[in-house]
């Protein structure tokens, strides 16, 4: 009796196992207790841990340091963080932002948990080294088409017209007062000053410009490039001029020698970058890029939550990739859309500070033999029966192990209300 429960609890498991080919997600979500800048701490020992699964749509929150699974249609608790949404269309799971959109948390994927060669980084990508961020704005991975940085900031980048046509005998520049337009060195009226503070050479100002960005030339090209405004006015000079021989940068930078990345500041510090910025950086000659707080990195950046070496970029066979150099805070890239799940990689998000690893599985078809019925007979064929199972007999062919042929055929016929013949309880 006691085997014939057991097999009862077996088909109960069975019966809520997933089905063959039914896929689920594994989960496991590490939370920081301490709620700093939606930082997370890659080196701190005490995390909250928990492990979940998720087979279907389902939306993952976060109530204080617990983290939860909901029906994709629940309300979450007042006070709870949706942390992010799993939707499973066309047979596939996706990993999605929490909903409604606008007020959801920032996906970030965790490079240090992506592939082994690093991080692929492609033009509008954003990268967070801590609490400091970086868009992607231009990317050359190869020496083809001696293409040059492009130094704007904005979609909507303005020139400042050329005009030699003009009567230019009482125009003075601002700078050398010199009057009227000098050889190859035409006046230009570049920011809103008026009267006679409003045109200046362009030599001029291209000579006060490279003091004030400090370019300096090098081998390789690089350089920190920022907006500058006028000292009077105040307003923003323009990143190129468009003269007659077509448009040219207002600032004479170095030609950079590619490969080469153009790297936006996009978060300002206290201590170098007050405003926004380009980073050009050459990536020839096998160059390894360092960024971080140390005083060997390419770009650094002097801010607490940024380590010594942070992070490297460097081409790998033909593209430019990103990489984490076990940073305390971790090297993130924003998730700029969905993501789908395979079985092949396991990925990790962060949302504020909870980092979810999610791993998918598909579940193989099993075989599972049922036990045998059998229907008693009569009150001895049932004492016998109940014999067999404690004494863990199991049926063959022909009739069970111990019992003549004929028993099974009785019990059989017994059951259908047909008097046999049964063995004396001394036989049995």
């Amino acid at each position: 009796l006691k085997r014939l429960g057991s097999g009862d609890s077996k088909r109960r498991k069975m019966d809520r196992m997933p089905s063959p080919g039914a896929q689920a997600v594994q989960i496991v979500s590490n939370t920081w207790a301490r709620d700093s800048h939606d930082l997370f701490d890659f080196e701190a020992l005490q995390l909250h841990t928990k492990n979940l699964t998720a087979s279907g749509s389902v939306q993952c929150i976060r109530s204080g340091t617990d983290v939860q699974l909901l029906n994709e249609h629940a309300t979450p608790p007042p006070g709870s963080d949706q942390l992010l949404r799993l939707v499973q269309r066309g047979g596939a799971l996706w990993v999605d932002k929490a909903l409604p959109p606008a007020n959801s948390k920032k996906l970030w994927l965790v490079v240090r948990d992506l592939a082994p060669c690093g991080q692929k980084l492609t033009e509008g990508d954003i990268i967070k080294l801590g609490r400091f961020k970086f868009r992607i704005r231009q990317v050359a991975a190869s020496a083809c088409d001696g293409v040059q940085p492009e130094l704007r900031l904005d979609d909507n980048c303005a020139s400042c017209m050329i005009d030699v046509t003009k009567d230019d005998e009482h125009l003075t520049c601002r700078i050398c007062l010199l009057d009227g337009h000098g050889e190859d060195d035409p006046l230009i009226s570049p920011c809103l000053c008026k009267g006679s503070v409003e045109y200046v050479h362009l030599g001029c100002l291209r000579h006060w410009i490279r003091g004030r960005l400090n370019l300096s030339d090098n081998a390789s090209g690089s350089y920190f490039y920022r907006p500058l405004a006028c000292e009077l006015c105040k307003g923003l000079y323009p990143a190129y001029v468009q003269g007659p021989d077509g448009r040219a940068p207002l600032a004479e930078v170095p030609k950079t020698k590619p490969p080469f990345i153009a790297l936006e500041n996009m978060v300002r510090d206290s201590m170098q970058h007050s405003s926004r910025g380009l980073h050009v950086i050459s990536l020839a000659d096998n160059k390894l890029l360092k960024l971080g707080r140390g005083h060997e990195s390419d770009v650094r950046i002097s801010d607490v939550s940024i380590s010594r070496c942070h992070a490297t970029i460097r081409v790998h066979e033909g593209q430019v990739v990103l990489e984490d150099n076990n940073s305390k805070f971790g090297t993130l890239i924003a998730m700029k859309k969905p993501r789908l799940l395979d079985t092949a990689n396991t990925i990790s998000i962060q949302v504020g500070r909870t980092v979810l690893s999610l791993s998918l599985q598909r579940y193989a078809e099993q075989v599972y033999s049922p036990m045998p019925q059998v229907v008693p007979g009569n009150a001895q064929d049932e004492r016998a029966l109940r014999l067999l199972l404690l004494t863990g007999s199991s049926r063959e062919e022909g009739g069970f192990q111990g019992f003549p042929p004929d028993w099974q055929g009785g019990a059989a016929q017994g059951a259908q209300g047909t008097p046999q013949e049964t063995q004396p309880d001394e036989e049995l």
